[in-house]
């Protein structure tokens, strides 16, 4: 059984960086572009992307946390996201390692050593799309990482062609929470500045926190009775990757009894292998989550394959 390890991955990469990527800005590093035949990926979502491109084969080590695809699990690991060891990562002689933005130490270390990195941000979809993006074009990847671009700009077309006439539904948006207690206590929710509210918008929502100032922002039961969201998301990865009782958790949410959400029925727990990496997979949660907020909406002909 995999670790229910994504959501506190994700937090501690936003508390550590504010990050604005915008599609054109390619750094000077991809016009470096080799035959790379020995690459190392430091993150699930980079792993999930490297693969995607068709480079499954280039690939010779990944963190911990990568176990998708199935064959990623197979390769030699080299630590998590804030544990890498620079020793594992230097031993297996790599032509390039892929990592996050926030990873600027390890990055100086390596390239000190004369190996190659690549940089993506993750934290947002336009960065998430910049990094298929930017790393298509390092690879020499360009048509699989055009293919896959169009793709999500498909999909995205799809849910906002629906969605743009509606008016926006009042939503949470929750990444974590401690489950095994009978209150609901403090609850990570997705801010201002991540792939959840970028999801939630084009979807048709409005993120009913507002602060801009932090970038992981947790509030209380308190909290959330206070800005009384019309639907609640509950976002897990997919069973196998947690042990967390979704019974306790539905019962935790009807604790708030004078949330609108909670009285009109409108906490919606989604349990997906992709929903908390940051990959070119992230996407599929557009019209899921689009359909949650306006069921009233015909969804049968949206593009959900993979």
């Amino acid at each position: 059984m995999r670790r229910f390890w994504p959501l506190l991955v994700f937090i501690v990469m936003l508390v550590v960086i504010w990050l604005r990527p915008e599609l054109n800005q390619m750094t000077a590093e991809v016009q470096n572009k080799s035959n790379y035949q020995r690459i190392i990926s430091l993150s699930p979502s980079i792993t999930e992307t490297v693969y995607a491109l068709g480079l499954g084969d280039k690939l010779i080590a990944v963190t911990d946390y990568c176990d998708y695809p199935v064959a990623a699990q197979d390769l030699p690991k080299v630590g998590g996201y804030t544990d890498t060891s620079l020793e594992a990562v230097v031993a297996l002689q790599p032509d390039l390692v892929i990592m996050l933005k926030a990873q600027q130490k390890l990055r100086q270390q390596l390239e000190s050593l004369g190996i190659q990195t690549h940089q993506v941000d993750n934290s947002q979809l336009l960065g998430i799309q910049a990094g298929i993006a930017s790393i298509g074009q390092r690879t020499g990847s360009e048509k699989q990482a055009n293919l896959m671009l169009d793709a999500i700009k498909q999909q995205i077309e799809q849910v906002q062609a629906k969605v743009n006439d509606l008016s926006s539904v009042a939503t949470l948006v929750s990444i974590a929470h401690y489950v095994n207690d009978e209150q609901l206590d403090t609850v990570y929710v997705a801010g201002q500045h991540d792939f959840y509210n970028d999801l939630l918008k084009i979807a048709g929502g409005k993120n009913v926190y507002t602060g801009t100032h932090i970038m992981v922002p947790s509030v209380t039961a308190e909290g959330v009775i206070r800005m009384n969201p019309d639907v609640i998301i509950d976002v897990f990865p997919e069973a196998d990757d947690h042990n967390s009782d979704m019974d306790q958790v539905k019962r935790q949410w009807q604790t708030l009894a004078s949330v609108s959400a909670v009285q009109s029925g409108r906490v919606h727990i989604i349990q997906r292998d992709y929903a908390s990496v940051p990959g070119p997979r992230v996407f599929k949660l557009l019209p899921e989550i689009a359909e949650l907020l306006h069921p009233e909406i015909n969804w049968a002909d949206t593009e959900t394959d993979d």
